[in-house]
């Protein structure tokens, strides 16, 4: 069966439990299944083709909540909804707290002041919380607004229904504040109790939706980022026009300090480019003629015609986007496992719940006491935190990572990240630059005069090397040269007419050695592992030019910190044993592979978790796709190929190898942050409901914690928003 995945903003959730009941309502229809992230509010859905949006929507919607294939799905109560209720019902709690703390203030009737003032707390304040317990009640299912709304709901019908019964006590003629309050708990009136849950759970409403609001930001900006038009060149004319217009294989032009429009390839021009917005690159990146570059990036100087590449969700800012929401919407295993326990939770509470009442009437207190530990049991036991304490790490974590240009795709990396033993390096565009870079010459002409014919001849060519031969000559004034009957020869070298002259460049093998100074420096060349080119004018040798796949920037420092980490680091190339025992030494890297072939890579790879390493595996080519499948936790290097990435659980936009570092320092942050979150959401509850059924913690006191226990859970998760890059320490 084919089938299809589809993103469903969901509203109208107001806790975890509510993310499981859309689960299960999706997943009633035949072959469809669904994830759904109460924390971003999304549902990941695969469906069959043949099941249309119309009919998800539906299914949602039959449970009480919204749904919306496109945008944010309408949410019934939000940020403002819960600010502007928990601030009516603080100033209707505050004089029933004092009627009912200070015996002054109290009066003959105060009792039915404070039931009055109290009643739209517990009705139009709390309606947030009643309406979706009431929805699921209809549907027969429990969430933890059940409990909270029971809670409030038993309170004030116990305290009114006492009042009515006993509304001449003489409570109010109490001669001391002792005297007060034992008459008052006497009467068995929680009106306060009510009012302050209320209270209390509104604010932790308030600050729990504006903290999910702002660890969502990171992914919004990224959508942000994309122009809303481009100057298409049309003719000798440039057009402005909308991004959703613009077509592949369409020129656009691009001035100096503006964005680039969309992805493509530079045409003609040449400036630097401000990636930090989309791949978090620090430093500015030089591109010429041949170059891609990313839509939502900044050309800093200079100007630009590129050639489009890619539109609508093909960009790579598309494509950032896309794996951020799989990695959000991907559970982890302690979201099933906190799924798992929160559905039994709800009903073992409730259970719990009226066996502590009926235990404190057993021994002979009063039935008002009784209720008010009961209560004190429903809303202490109140599991938001167990809900939020995955997925927002998982958020928070990914959404950073999206800002530093690293593309964390789902919760199973994440884990795997914690337990890493060894890492592999690919060695050629992983721990090298990956091009061919002159690192020395030597020449018996004036360095002009030499480059001059080195860049005519190679101008006619292109080769990676004849390439980093033109862009090193550009330091010197080369002159313009006539050149004619320029002939290649693979492996070997290039030859032609320069100015009249017959030239050559190419391998000492193919040209041959030359003597003295130049012999020297050939063989020192060869020596270190270099690749080394002779060049001759008129049969003569007149200069020697050495190049190398030079380290990438901040290689040291990142083997050095994945050391530091407790992982073991080794290379893994196909290249030859100099090229890779000379990087091996620069890095400190005792162990190394060479000559290897794709299949080994894999072999090595496998074998190593056959000896009972957990492997990561960091690589950028197509040779290095099957390893990066095979290991554990796996980083590809953006600027490397699609099935590189593809394979890969972390992508690197960044250049720099250090963010490899970065992104196993960051999942195992984001690890760390899940642990303590459900350290606290366990632990709170494992030691509240105890405390709340000997009577020790009061309904007032109960709502407070509850409400401190899921801030706190989300305020933790947004500290990774903190989480500073190795290079810029």
């Amino acid at each position: 069966m084919k089938t299809r995945n589809l993103e469903l903003s969901i509203g109208g959730m107001t806790c975890a439990s509510c993310s499981r009941r859309v689960e299960r309502a999706l997943a009633k229809i035949d072959g469809v299944s669904a994830s759904v992230n109460y924390a971003t509010g999304e549902a990941s859905v695969e469906a069959p083709l043949d099941i249309s949006d119309s009919v998800l929507i539906e299914a949602v919607e039959k449970t009480g909540y919204t749904a919306v294939t496109r945008g944010r799905a309408q949410e019934k109560y939000g940020l403002a909804e819960f600010r502007f209720r928990f601030l009516v019902t603080l100033a209707l709690l505050v004089p029933i707290v004092i009627l009912t703390m200070v015996p002054m203030t109290q009066f003959h009737g105060w009792e039915w002041l404070s039931a009055l003032l109290c009643l739209p707390i517990v009705t139009w304040g709390t309606w947030p919380i009643h309406h979706p317990a009431w929805l699921n009640a209809k549907h027969r299912a429990m969430t933890m607004d059940t409990l909270v709304s029971l809670g409030i709901v038993i309170s004030f019908a116990w305290s009114l229904y006492t009042l009515a019964n006993n509304w001449t006590s003489e409570v109010h003629h109490a001669d001391s504040l002792a005297e007060s309050m034992n008459s008052a708990n006497m009467a068995g009136t929680y009106f306060e109790v009510s009012a302050s849950i209320t209270t209390l759970v509104l604010l932790g409403k308030f600050l729990e939706f504006r903290a999910r609001i702002a660890s969502t930001a990171s992914l919004e900006s990224l959508a942000s980022l994309n122009p809303k038009f481009a100057l298409v060149v049309v003719g000798e004319n440039r057009v402005e026009t909308p991004i959703r217009d613009v077509q592949v294989g369409n020129e656009c032009f691009v001035p100096a300090g503006s964005q680039i429009p969309i992805d493509g390839i530079v045409t003609s021009g040449s400036g630097h480019v401000d990636l930090s917005m989309v791949t978090g690159e620090s430093m500015p990146v030089s591109v010429v003629v041949g170059d891609s570059v990313i839509g939502a990036t900044l050309l800093l100087d200079g100007s630009l015609t590129i050639r489009v590449t890619a539109t609508g969700n093909q960009t790579v800012l598309s494509g950032i986007s896309r794996l951020v929401h799989q990695a959000q919407s991907e559970k982890a295993t302690f979201t099933k496992l906190v799924d798992r326990v929160s559905a039994v939770f709800i009903p073992v509470v409730l259970a719990l719940a009226l066996l502590t009442t009926g235990i404190w009437l057993l021994t002979g207190h009063e039935l008002g006491l009784a209720i008010s530990v009961g209560i004190s049991v429903l809303v202490i036991a109140c599991p938001c935190a167990l809900g939020l304490a995955t997925p927002t790490a998982i958020l928070v974590g990914t959404g950073r990572g999206a800002q530093m240009g690293l593309l964390i795709r789902g919760a199973m990396a994440l884990e795997a990240s914690q337990k890493v033993t060894r890492i592999y390096f690919d060695k050629t565009g992983t721990l090298t630059q990956g091009r061919m870079n002159v690192e020395a010459f030597t020449s018996e002409l004036a360095d002009q005069e030499f480059w001059t014919i080195v860049n005519a001849l190679e101008s006619a060519v292109v080769h990676p090397i004849a390439t980093s031969l033109t862009h090193y000559a550009t330091k010197f004034q080369v002159d313009s040269l006539d050149v004619s009957n320029v002939q290649t020869f693979a492996g070997r070298g290039v030859q032609g007419i320069v100015a009249g002259n017959p030239c050559a460049i190419g391998t000492p093998q193919w040209l041959g050695v030359p003597n003295g100074v130049l012999s020297e420096f050939v063989a020192e060349s060869q020596q270190r592992a270099a690749t080394v080119v002779v060049v001759y004018r008129d049969a003569v040798a007149v200069g020697a030019i050495s190049l190398s796949d030079q380290l990438a920037d901040g290689a040291v420092q990142a083997i050095e910190s994945i050391k530091e980490l407790g992982i073991n680091p080794v290379i893994v190339s196909g290249d030859h044993q100099n090229a890779v025992a000379a990087v091996a030494n620069l890095v400190e890297v005792p162990s190394y592979f060479y000559d290897v072939k794709p299949e080994q890579k894999l072999e090595i790879i496998s074998n190593a978790i056959d000896d009972g390493q957990v492997v990561a595996m960091v690589g950028d080519g197509i040779n290095d796709a099957a390893a990066l499948a095979k290991a554990h936790f796996s980083l590809a290097m953006g600027h490397g190929t699609d099935v590189a990435a593809g394979a890969a659980d972390v992508v690197l936009l960044r250049s720099s190898v250090t963010a490899v570092v970065d992104a196993l320092r960051l999942s195992q942050a984001t690890m760390r942050t899940i642990k303590t979150n459900l350290f606290w959401a366990f632990g709170y509850n494992v030691a509240a409901i105890p405390l709340a059924m000997t009577g020790l913690l009061n309904p007032m006191v109960a709502a407070g914690a509850m409400a401190f226990s899921s801030v706190f859970v989300v305020t933790n998760s947004l500290r990774l928003r903190s989480f500073q890059s190795l290079d810029a320490g």
